[in-house]
């Protein structure tokens, strides 16, 4: 009552205004439920869309797609009935290789109430609650299938049967069958009635009518065909390819095993002839596997004469019977004996032809040679190395790290005990002398321009490697890095003799050339002088053993020229350190000598006193003399014995008694000489 009341005081324009508010809902609410299920709907076929049975309303793409097979799968089982004269033959529609689009078919069916403007799209989806639309379902299948049966069912239903004619092969010989008038199918109509009845999945019986026939081969054609078939197979027939290198024969007998001869009724009449893949797949098969090859990258091949060549890349290589079947057919139609056996071709190779020849021409840019000494045990270690590094390619961009590739070396690998640098002092090490190698490497990598991101020369001069220029490694470092800074593949090709070791590389650096410029030596060190320990040195003497050299500063330069006539001049300095002087002493004459230290007392028997004398005293020792006799004329003032004995060691100023012997004849008086 309250609301009638409020109603009733409302003015016009208030009512008005109410009734039109009320209207807009009533027209808004529609709109609002179209845009919400055009949103719903979106990837989805339209509400009451169907294709044959199948209700696509609502489904995505998937689901449609599923459904669609689904329906497929019902036309090719159901199946199809014909009879010929007084005989019923049944078979599925699947034996016509029945086929729908289900793709198409699809897209249609999302193409349903879509129309272009908004008002379109509105009118369509309001009408889409009580419109159904069906779309048409082409339905396709093989008439040469149809064909192939109706020729049997012929042979079968008909009494006089009409006949085409055709080949037989008997003991490797090519017999004719020529044709015969008959009764024989409508073939026309029989195609016609078949492609009705297959639209649908409940299908009617086909009754197909006969006619009285006249083969429209003749014998001539027949004839024809038979010496065409005889020369196919009258030869043997050998496919070769190259890459992969494979040779096949098919036999006489393979190729009479292997023709088919069908003959087409259909207009023109025909006698197809082609060979069969079974027996030739007897014979392909067991060269699967050498057929079967891997994808293989285009390569840089490098001869004895440094000429570069291009082997072209090759795709993975798969056997294809169905290809070789065809070939070997049209070899042998030709009246060939020889073809290419063909493969099919599987994943492309990672570095193509293609990307070979965008590189441009690659060919020698450097070469570089050091010399040494024959069959010593670091010649072993600098060829192992050299083996290591031969043939490596450095990507465009890719950095060498001559350590990293090599990796440590080691007895396992080929290397062998031999002298090298280590802190300074050259000692025996697995491996050792590998340094000339990283030198030679060095200077083909200098003379190619390519970018040097670390290298260290030795910290000692030795005359038999480029003054300045030069590079040493080790394991653990020093390292030898550089970078292929070109657009190119480099290629490192090694080569020695027991009297050299080569390094040369190969690629392109778009016409950059590289030469070597050496400074003046400078900031001279004079040599140290080393003191080391030997025992043979008398105590307070020294001994030169080795004369020190100076050290100096080395200024090198490489001058790069460009193709487009623009130069560079890049620097490196390195500094050698001086060769010290090496003095022989007495252990006991080091400052770090042991205290108290001891000196071996040298073996004086058998010389004079005075030279025995002069001897123990040069080695620090004081000397007490005694006589003794002695019956032997021949010991007569040597020294016979000592004490202590030779060898031992005394400290210095040590007191070592010597006696002298003194002669006297067997029997004699002892004091005789006295008187």
């Amino acid at each position: 009552m309250d609301v009638l009341k409020r109603l009733k005081n409302l003015s016009r324009n208030g009512r008005l205004a109410l009734v039109g508010a009320v209207l807009l809902v009533l027209l808004l609410a529609p709109v609002a439920a179209f845009a919400v299920d055009e949103m719903r709907y979106n990837g989805e076929v339209p509400r009451n869309v169907s294709a044959g049975t199948v209700e696509l309303g609502g489904l995505g793409h998937d689901d449609a797609i599923a459904a669609l097979r689904s329906y497929e799968s019902e036309l090719r089982q159901s199946p199809i009935s014909y009879q010929v004269g007084e005989t019923v033959f049944e078979i599925p529609a699947a034996d016509l290789g029945v086929d729908i689009d289900e793709n198409a078919i699809l897209e249609m069916a999302m193409e349903q109430r879509r129309g272009d403007g908004f008002l379109s799209r509105f009118a369509d989806w309001f009408g889409s609650f009580d419109d159904q639309i069906a779309i048409e379902v082409p339905v396709s299948y093989e008439p040469d299938l149809l064909d192939d049966l109706l020729d049997g069912w012929e042979q079968v239903a008909i009494n006089d049967p009409a006949f085409e004619g055709g080949l037989i092969v008997s003991d490797g010989r090519v017999l004719p069958q020529y044709p015969q008038p008959g009764e024989g199918i409508d073939r026309q109509a029989a195609q016609a009635a078949t492609q009705r009845a297959l639209q649908t999945i409940e299908r009617r019986p086909l009754t197909l009518a006969t006619l009285d026939l006249t083969p429209t081969l003749t014998a001539d054609d027949i004839d024809a065909a038979v010496t065409r078939a005889s020369r196919i197979i009258d030869s043997p027939i050998t496919l070769r390819a190259n890459d992969p290198e494979i040779e096949v024969e098919f036999t006489t007998a393979t190729l009479a095993e292997a023709l088919i001869a069908e003959v087409r009724a259909t207009e023109p009449a025909r006698v197809d002839l082609s060979f069969g893949r079974t027996p030739i797949s007897r014979v392909l098969e067991p060269l699967r596997q050498a057929i079967e090859q891997p994808p293989r990258d285009a390569e840089f091949v490098i001869d004895d004469e440094d000429n570069v060549t291009l082997r072209e890349s090759r795709p993975q290589t798969l056997l294809d019977i169905d290809l070789v079947v065809a070939r070997l057919f049209e070899v042998a139609d030709r009246g060939g004996t020889t073809g290419t056996l063909p493969f099919a071709y599987g994943e492309e190779a990672a570095f193509t032809t293609e990307m070979a020849e965008a590189m441009g021409e690659i060919s020698k840019v450097s070469q570089f040679t050091t010399e040494h000494s024959c069959c010593e045990p670091r010649v072993t270690n600098i060829q192992t190395m050299a083996t290591a590094v031969d043939g490596v390619i450095v990507q465009p961009g890719e950095q060498f790290d001559l350590n990293g590739h090599v990796g440590e070396r080691t007895r396992d690998k080929g290397y062998v005990p031999a002298p090298q640098i280590f802190e300074g002092e050259i000692v025996d090490a697995v491996g050792g002398g590998v340094s000339q190698f990283a030198t030679t490497l060095f200077n083909a990598m200098f003379f190619g321009c390519y970018e040097d991101i670390e290298h260290k020369a030795h910290s000692r001069y030795f005359s038999r490697y480029p003054e300045g220029r030069e590079a040493t490694v080790s394991w653990g470092g020093p390292e030898l890095i550089f970078r292929n800074d070109t657009d190119a593949f480099l290629i490192i090709k090694t080569a020695f003799t027991s009297r050299s070791i080569t390094v040369k590389m190969f690629g392109n650096t778009n016409g950059r050339e590289c030469t070597a410029g050496l400074g003046d030596r400078y900031a001279y060190t004079n040599p140290p002088v080393e003191f080391e320990g030997n025992p043979s040195i008398p105590p307070g003497t020294e001994v030169q053993d080795k004369a020190g050299g100076r050290g100096w500063s080395i200024d090198f330069f490489r001058y790069v020229s460009y193709d487009d006539g623009g130069e560079e001049t890049q620097s490196w300095t390195h500094r050698y350190l001086a060769t010290p002087t090496i003095v022989l002493k007495h252990p006991c004459d080091l400052e770090d000598a042991p205290s108290p230290c001891l000196i071996a007392v040298p073996d004086v028997v058998g010389m004079k006193p005075g030279k025995a004398t002069s001897t123990l005293e040069t080695w620090t020792f004081v000397v007490v003399k005694e006589t003794v006799p002695v019956t032997d004329e021949g010991l007569d003032g040597r020294v016979v014995s000592q004490s202590p004995n030779s060898g031992l060691g005394h400290a210095r100023g040590a007191t070592v008694t010597i006696q002298i012997g003194q002669f006297e004849e067997e029997g004699g008086d002892p004091g005789a000489d006295l008187l």
